[in-house]
C-alpha cells in the first residue's frame, strides 16, 4: 500500500509541476514534502495523496 500511495503522490507532484509552470521545481518539491510531513500521522490514508495535492495546490496558488 505504501507503494501505492508513493506513485500518487509522485503522480500529484508532477502535475502540480506542469499547472505551476512560473514556480521553480525544487519549489513545488518542497511544498509537497511540507504538506506531506503535515500529513504524515493520518490515520487513514486512503485520500492522503490527494489531500497534499490540494493542500500544495493551495500553497502554489498562494504565491502567484
Amino acid at each position: 500500500m505504501r507503494n501505492d500511495e508513493d506513485t500518487q503522490i509522485q503522480f500529484a507532484l508532477e502535475r502540480l509541476i506542469q499547472r505551476h509552470p512560473e514556480v521553480p521545481a525544487t519549489t513545488v518539491v518542497a511544498i509537497v514534502t511540507s504538506a506531506r510531513e503535515a500529513l504524515a500521522d493520518a490515520p487513514v490514508r486512503n485520500f492522503v495523496p490527494l489531500l497534499i495535492e490540494r493542500r500544495a495546490n493551495l500553497a502554489l496558488a498562494a504565491q502567484a
